[in-house]
């Protein structure tokens, strides 16, 4: 309140030094000072790595397709009721696409997209009855990363399908599809004609856009799909 100095009856020496510090003998202080308690530590053992177990997959394309509608191949991140392929064994040309779109009903490429196919297919000289519809994922993708983090596992599930149902030819329908399936980028191959080896047997394939992505450039589209499967016609 006002004051600027600060005032003692008392006299002090200022200028003196420090009194020096009273020495403790040694053993006086470590009887005071408590010896800290030491435990001993077991080894820190390396976080466990884990180990991602070996795909079973069926041998016989009927229990596969079972397998695929029951959900039990593998963990794979997407939405909704599993969409199981349909068609034969053997059939002249396999369609796969990257997963079931949400207007598909029993199968795969059942929806919108489902007439389209089935014209393009006719224009090549192809019955709709054999083509063998499939997907890349089992179900619906809403989350990108969820399904990505699963996508080797289904890779290696879409080879297995491949050779189970053992087509002439074969159509990948979106460039991220064909891109996993071959291991490289599509489009960086001077050809749009590309070869799949798999168990023995080298499959021809071409790569097109998705099926849906066409219906909003029906005619355009329908031309560049036709120029691509003209590829697969080719002895």
């Amino acid at each position: 309140a006002g004051v600027d100095w600060d005032f003692a009856e008392t006299p002090n020496d200022w200028l003196a030094d420090d009194a020096p510090p009273v020495a403790v003998p040694r053993a006086q202080a470590s009887a005071a000072r408590p010896a800290p308690s030491v435990q001993a530590r077991p080894p820190l053992a390396p976080a466990a790595q884990p180990v991602s177990a070996p795909l079973v997959l069926p041998e016989t394309l009927k229990a596969f397709q079972a397998a695929w509608r029951d959900g039990v191949l593998a963990a794979d991140g997407g939405h909704g009721p599993y969409i199981g392929p349909s068609g034969r064994q053997g059939a002249r040309l396999m369609v796969l696409t990257g997963a079931p779109e949400r207007d598909d009903g029993t199968h795969v490429i059942s929806g919108k997209a489902s007439p389209l196919l089935d014209n393009i297919a006719r224009a090549c000289g192809i019955a709709p009855e054999d083509v063998y519809r499939a997907s890349l994922f089992p179900r619906v993708v809403l989350d990108n990363p969820s399904a990505l983090a699963h996508l080797a596992a289904w890779v290696e599930i879409a080879h297995h399908h491949i050779g189970l149902v053992a087509p002439e030819m074969l159509v990948v329908a979106g460039d991220n599809t064909a891109r996993a399936l071959l291991k490289h980028d599509p489009s960086q191959n001077p050809t749009d004609l590309h070869f799949l080896n798999h168990g023995g047997r080298t499959v021809k394939m071409v790569v097109t856009r998705k099926l849906s992505l066409m219906l909003h450039r029906i005619a355009r589209e329908k031309e560049l799909a036709w120029t691509q499967w003209q590829k697969l016609l080719v002895e």
